[in-house]
């Protein structure tokens, strides 16, 4: 029996709003329809949707709780307090850290930054570093691209006396961190317009509001962070990327232009696939491997011999890691054959003993293309007595939802419907694995286990004319949400 590749889906516009798109704005139908296709309804949301640079962002303001946080911050500053900036170590939190550090100091603010150690430490805030942070004076914390699950860390500063900050991306779980303020699009009872942000949207949208008007020096590192999380490119986003890709391409940070210069490549010629395959893997790499400072301190030097040092260390770096993932894939795919066909397993759980946990979110990508499962990879220390894992998801399964059910068998875990982290006992490997294929057995049907891929038109060549063309370009910058046309 021959087994389709893929599953194509031609996409059904409503034709009413594509005739009313068309005879307002005289437009061509095909474009009405890619627009249609693409969440627009009216004239006005296609003006804005073609033409992202002249769009303005949302007053930062409307996010629940902005003002009570600017006004903690202020205070900070006011009284010469000692603010710490809690980041992440990937593309989203080292670009979060930047521009969250840039603008308090550009405020006047006393400001360091920390970025646990994704081997020793782990994601998100932990007790530790908290007390440190104590110790050093520090009365007032900021995360940036994580916090939103940190319950008991957050008690923790109550208890010794600092304030924190939240600000967040990442799927809100049922309890909420006791914080002085929390900012996050997808917190309860938030009416903000756009609730898709990065992680460095978030912090754009504080420095917005912190330093009054629009920060668009922060532009071009807001691009990265956004393009590296594949967040939704559309609606504000779509106006962070291709606004700061325009900043990008003519960057005056030095750090950027040597990056560019090691990889070989243009500035001027940069846009979202250059960031995406050349630049946020690099930016990456060293919080995979290592410390993730290093990113940060390139994105702030203001030094040609430090940027050069540091961009040659991202570059080798990367290439270590390029490595390190096809070792490592190679391996798992091996596993998945022999002790866990996808024919048996819906869900894959794979792990051993020494996987580099800083990769595996990128072997459970490979995986996902490779077998087409909702795909969990895990670096098991058997010292410990633990495993931390990355997963990526396919259509139709929720990740972090089916992970929710699984919150007694995981003492820490967090992420998106697409992608999520975790941590867990060694013990519990093999539960986690059945009570997932359970939760697909019941979710997923045979056709789910077909990729598809959406058709946006079905049309001949004499549709695509010259000017079909160059309106389409204007549909870039392209990624999750807004993938390039495909027609049939």
């Amino acid at each position: 029996m021959l087994i389709a590749k893929t599953r194509w889906d031609v996409k059904r516009p409503d034709e009413n709003i594509v005739t009313h798109l068309v005879e307002q704005s005289h437009m061509d139908p095909l474009i009405a329809k890619l627009l249609v296709h693409r969440g627009v309804r009216t004239v006005e949301e296609a003006n804005a949707f073609l033409y992202p640079l002249k769009q303005p962002f949302h007053d930062p303001f409307l996010l629940d709780g902005m003002e009570r946080a600017i006004e903690r911050i202020q205070r900070a500053i006011q009284h010469g307090e000692h603010i710490l900036v809690y980041g992440d170590y990937d593309a989203d939190g080292v670009s979060s850290t930047t521009v969250m550090v840039s603008a308090l100091k550009e405020a006047g603010a006393i400001v360091d930054f920390y970025i646990p150690n994704r081997f020793t430490e782990g994601y998100g805030p932990n007790e530790n570093a908290f007390r440190w942070a104590k110790e050093q004076g520090f009365s007032l914390i900021i995360t940036v691209d994580n916090g939103i699950a940190a319950v008991k860390e957050v008690a923790l500063a109550n208890e010794l006396g600092m304030d924190v900050i939240i600000t967040d991306h990442h799927e809100v779980g049922p309890a909420l961190p006791e914080a002085y303020e929390i900012i996050h699009p997808k917190k309860p009872g938030s009416t903000y317009p756009f609730r898709e942000l990065a992680g460095v949207g978030v912090a754009f949208k504080v420095a917005h509001a912190l330093l009054g008007d629009v920060p668009r020096h922060f532009l071009d590192v807001v691009a990265i962070g956004t393009i590296a999380d594949l967040v939704s490119l559309t609606g504000e986003n779509r106006l962070l990327v291709a606004q700061g890709l325009e900043q990008l391409r003519n960057t005056k940070r030095i750090g950027l232009r040597a990056l560019c210069k090691q990889c070989g490549i243009e500035a001027k010629e940069i846009n979202e696939q250059t960031v995406g395959f050349v630049i946020a893997p690099r930016m990456n790499a060293v919080g995979r491997l290592g410390e993730a400072t290093p990113a940060v301190r390139l994105l702030m030097t203001e030094k040609e011999e430090e940027a050069q040092r540091l961009a040659k260390e991202m570059d080798d770096l990367n290439r270590e890691r390029q490595q390190l993932v096809a070792k490592i894939a190679e391996e798992a795919a091996q596993i998945v054959n022999e002790q866990f066909p996808p024919s048996e397993n819906k869900v894959l759980v794979i792990a051993k003993e020494g996987w580099n946990p800083g990769v595996i979110g990128i072997v459970a990508s490979r995986l996902v293309e490779q077998f087409y499962r909702p795909t969990i990879v895990l670096s098991i220390d058997s010292e410990k007595g633990i495993a931390k894992g990355s997963a990526r998801s396919i259509h139709g399964f929720d990740m972090f939802s089916s992970l929710s059910t699984c919150r007694d068998i995981l003492p820490h875990f967090g992420g998106h419907p697409m992608a999520a982290g975790m941590t867990l006992s060694v013990d519990h490997i093999d539960e986690l694995r059945q009570r997932l294929n359970a939760l697909a057995d019941d979710m997923l049907t045979a056709d789910d286990f077909t990729p598809i891929t959406p058709i946006d038109a079905v049309c001949s060549v004499s549709d695509l004319t010259l000017s079909v063309a160059e309106q389409l370009e204007k549909f870039a910058p392209f990624g999750v949400d807004n993938a390039k046309p495909l027609f049939l």
